[in-house]
This record gives structure tokens, C-alpha cells and sequence, in this order.
């Protein structure tokens, strides 16, 4: 089912319910990217979600939604970030941690390989790789998320492929990406 945004503009409860459960999970793992504070990040989704229905009468509707939600999210984490510490998004100074969860014993070994593979990788290039790899965004998608252009994207990931093909452990990130798609 698609959502609707002229039903969320019109008040829908059913269609507010959908959105949130469409994307609540999501946004979470998104935003633990930024900040490991549970409780912030399920307070900063949920003041997402209340600034865009009390201003649900005047946005426009999105290209995409889960872009939309991810740069409305992290808009709202960085800005309460920035009130612990000034951080500046273009000089890559904020954290992005990429850490993947797993409960089978053989893949632990492979996956601490990938984070050590990504952990090289600056901010950026890890929440971009996160984004497209993990949780499928487009392209352009990933620019209105970021609040870059496509170009930037398309540089970010090529950089970011070119320096982990460096690694051998560079495999082991396509086969466990494969595996996420086509679900060997």
C-alpha cells in the first residue's frame, strides 16, 4: 500500500498510523547511526512526525517520503548535536557509526572485517554506502536526504568503492550487500 499524502494533509488517522509504521523502524536505525542515545532518537522521531502534522497543511508533497522523513531526521539530530558541540555537516566532523548486528555466530567474523573495511571511510561515505547499500535508497533519494546533489552522491560512492577496493575485505562487503538483495 502507498501512502497517501493528500489523505495525511485531510487529518487520516489510518494513513498517519501507516506512515508511522512504514517508516518508525527506519528512521530509528538511521538516527542511532548518528547518535547511540535511544531515547533521543525515539523523541526526535516523534517530534518529526508532530512538526509535519501541524504543518501538514502547507507542506508540499514530497518526491519521496522516506527521503523527506531521513533529512527531517537528521536536520533534528544534528541541530541537537550542535548544542552539545558545534559540529559542521560540510566539514565531515560529525560521527557516523556503521555497525551491523547479527546473531549467527559465522558471520561475526566477516562482518567485524566490513566494519573495519567502512570504519576507514569518512562520515559521509559511510552514511552514503549506509543508505544506498542498506537500505536501498536511490541516488536522488540519498541527495534530498543529504541535502546534496546527485553528482556529489554518484562522487561520494565512487570514492568510497575505489578506496574500499583497496581491501581484500572489499568481497566480503559485495557478498554480504548480494546476499541482502537476493537473499542467499
Amino acid at each position: 500500500m502507498e501512502i497517501s499524502w493528500s489523505k495525511i494533509k485531510n487529518k487520516d488517522e489510518q494513513e498517519w498510523r501507516f506512515l508511522f509504521r512504514e517508516h518508525a523502524e527506519f528512521l530509528y536505525a538511521y538516527g542511532m547511526k548518528f547518535v547511540r542515545n535511544h531515547d533521543l532518537v525515539k523523541d526526535t522521531i516523534q517530534d518529526l512526525f508532530v512538526a509535519i502534522y501541524e504543518k501538514r497543511n502547507t507542506l508540499m508533497e514530497p518526491y519521496s517520503i522516506r527521503a523527506y522523513l531521513c533529512m527531517g531526521l537528521r536536520n533534528r539530530l544534528i541541530n541537537e548535536l550542535k548544542k552539545e558541540v558545534p559540529i559542521s555537516l560540510l566539514d565531515d566532523n560529525y560521527s557516523f557509526d556503521l555497525f551491523i548486528d547479527t546473531t549467527e555466530e559465522d558471520e561475526y567474523d566477516q562482518l567485524k572485517k566490513i566494519e573495519t573495511l567502512m570504519s576507514k571511510l569518512t562520515n559521509r561515505q559511510r552514511e552514503v554506502i549506509y543508505l544506498k547499500y542498506f537500505k536501498g535508497l536511490s541516488n536522488e533519494e540519498i541527495s534530498i536526504a543529504l541535502g546534496i546533489n546527485k553528482q556529489s552522491v554518484a562522487n561520494l560512492l565512487s570514492e568510497a568503492i575505489h578506496q574500499m577496493k583497496k581491501d581484500a575485505s572489499y568481497i566480503l562487503f559485495l557478498l554480504f550487500v548480494l546476499r541482502r538483495f537476493i537473499c542467499i
